[in-house]
């Protein structure tokens, strides 16, 4: 027994994967939108944050991430 649990198949369960990963990323965006216009309402380069992110998310699974 498992306690209640409806346990979904092997679709299914990559759909939610799917809509749980679209959310995420909706969130981070948003996220990336608050912090440009602080850039910009504080005078800051956007230019240099954004190329952060991207060396940031270049970085994810390689052995050492880079550091800024």
């Amino acid at each position: 027994m498992n306690g209640g649990l409806i346990i979904p198949d092997k679709e299914t369960a990559k759909a939610l994967n799917g809509l749980a990963r679209h959310k995420a990323i909706i969130r981070l965006l948003n996220d990336i939108r608050i912090d440009m216009e602080i850039c910009e309402i504080e005078g800051w380069n956007k230019t240099e944050y954004v190329g952060q992110l991207k060396k940031l998310l270049n970085s994810i699974g390689s052995e050492k991430p880079e550091r800024s």
